[in-house]
């Protein structure tokens, strides 16, 4: 392992991966990133909201069609909020710097790209990005994360999506200071489900502002080659080597930063006694099974899941090969931020006060196994 490496490398944690109750505020969340031995970190839209709310009591609901938003995020005409979420991003800094860290990652603006062009949908998601970016750079975030469209009704050509993120990436260029794009792969979605295609379309777009946000937890659940959370099935060691050999060939430049996560291999699917049945149930998303996985089976890598207390087997520990992922990253040339993001919906749902403790010494110990893991 090189030292040299490592030290290019800027590592940190996602604050939705810290639990998922309005309790864990961001204060709580950053004390225990930086606990646990952390500089940099990921911060939620939602959770920034949330934040904001809490300080500003009397501010408006939000005016978002509910077709169009998610998770209460304000109206591109939702002018008081916009100025209170722009009037508190010294604060969050502040906040930050305090415990010791530093905010890298704005995420996630969905649903933005892959709309017809001239619609209606179409010209609101770009007033939204509108009022985002300028916010990114107040945040003063190296990356903005683009999630690929999910929408079934998005559907764009691949062209028209590249144009979508060329205009995005140029408006972060445009921001003082500039703001990167990185585009994520989201697997729950039918049509940009894989790493490749968000990799076809940042190709597309074609801006040196605009690259990959590469998680290992979307690959093992693509609906091209991963498993089927009801079946079991997929993911094969030859599926597996050749999606490495094609990841292998993308510029590390063009892989803006990297999110780790695990991934439990289905040994018990959806639907037939799986642990996640009865969450599966109850959440009733459109967004399907992949999604179900990919919030409830995303344990911390090498420590494995509920943050290691139940791990009694090897199937406890995840199917993502984490290690081999992140070495053919570097091999590529990536060297940027490293972010843990894992999703353990029946844990992280709780109100535990010891939560977002739990998850963030978890990484710490994931960070060092990874550490010590590097062969190159």
């Amino acid at each position: 392992m090189s030292s040299n490496i490592v030290d290019q490398l800027q590592f940190g944690v996602a604050t939705a991966s810290l639990g998922f109750s309005p309790k864990f505020t961001l204060e709580h969340k950053f004390a225990a990133i930086h606990k646990a031995g952390f500089k940099y970190c990921e911060v939620g839209f939602g959770g920034y909201v949330e934040w904001v709310r809490q300080k500003i009591t009397d501010l408006p609901v939000s005016t978002c069609p509910e077709e169009y938003g998610e998770g209460g995020e304000p109206d591109p005409s939702d002018e008081k909020l916009w100025e209170a979420l722009y009037s508190k991003t010294e604060d969050l800094k502040a906040l930050a710097a305090s415990h010791g860290l530093t905010i890298l990652v704005l995420q996630p603006l969905n649903q933005f790209e892959g709309w017809t062009p001239g619609s209606e949908r179409h010209q609101w998601c770009r007033r939204k990005a509108e009022k985002w970016l300028p916010l990114c750079s107040k945040l003063g975030v190296q990356h903005l994360q683009v999630g690929s469209n999910d929408k079934p009704e998005a559907t764009a050509t691949f062209e028209e999506i590249g144009r979508d993120l060329n205009w995005l990436a140029e408006l972060g260029a445009k921001q003082n200071p500039p703001v990167k794009i990185a585009y994520e792969s989201w697997c729950f979605g039918e049509r940009l489900a894989s790493w490749e295609d968000t990799w076809k379309l940042v190709q597309l777009g074609d801006h040196p502002n605009l690259g990959l946000c590469l998680d290992t937890a979307h690959w093992p659940l693509s609906p091209i080659y991963g498993y089927d959370p009801t079946t079991g099935e997929g993911f094969t060691d030859q599926q597996f080597d050749e999606m490495l050999d094609r990841i292998s060939k993308i510029p590390g430049e063009k892989i803006f930063y990297v999110e780790l996560s695990d991934v439990l291999q289905p040994v018990i699917p959806l639907g037939q006694g799986s642990p996640f049945d009865e969450w599966r149930i109850k959440a009733n998303s459109p967004r399907g099974d992949r999604f179900v996985w990919a919030v409830c089976g995303r344990p911390v890598p090498f420590v494995g899941r509920d943050a290691g207390r139940q791990v009694e087997s090897q199937d406890d520990m995840g199917a993502a090969k984490v290690m081999r992922c992140f070495n053919t990253l570097l091999a590529s040339g990536f060297k940027g931020p490293v972010m843990w993001e894992c999703f353990e919906a029946l844990t992280m749902e709780r109100e535990d006060e010891d939560i977002s403790a739990l998850y963030a010494d978890a990484m710490a110990v994931s960070k060092r196994k990874l550490i010590e893991g590097i062969a190159i």
